[in-house]
């Protein structure tokens, strides 16, 4: 990008599709390293790797053994929500939608792990490596906390 003069254009494409999403106002000079910045676009990313990760996973379940997902989780509330790709639609606007996405995402992925290990699962689900990844980023960025007998 640099070699070819290419780096402003970059910026400016990165600014406008930040201003698209409400995490710059318009007018004015934006500070790019500003830590606001950075954390949205962090948070962004994170959203979008959850959402993509998980949508992978399932799509890759569902080639490859059909009839025992429609058995294992919600198939037509899941298509609704991880049928499309993510950048295909517009995260929420505020925050507190946004933190309510990722959390119905580690649940959801929580859920999809624990099918995929059960002991009746066939135990080659788990090494589909759309399966492995899901695992890996899960570990990652999610973390469970027991909060009383039988909640997390």
């Amino acid at each position: 990008m640099v070699e070819h003069g290419m780096e402003v254009k970059l910026l400016d494409l990165l600014l406008t599709a930040l201003k698209d999403r409400g995490l710059v106002k318009a007018g004015g000079r934006q500070r790019t390293d500003s830590t606001r910045v950075l954390a949205a676009v962090r948070d962004l990313n994170r959203l979008e790797l959850a959402g993509e990760t998980l949508r992978a996973a399932l799509e890759a379940l569902a080639c490859a053994a059909p009839d025992w997902l429609t058995q294992a989780v919600p198939v037509r509330e899941w298509a609704e929500r991880y049928g499309p790709r993510t950048h295909s639609w517009h995260p929420p606007a505020s925050t507190s939608k946004r933190e309510e996405m990722a959390l119905v995402y580690g649940q959801d992925g929580f859920a999809l792990l624990e099918a995929v290990h059960a002991p009746d699962a066939p135990a080659w689900l788990r090494e589909l490596p759309a399966v492995q990844v899901l695992r890996t980023m899960w570990v990652q960025n999610y973390h469970r906390a027991v909060t009383g007998p039988g909640r997390r």
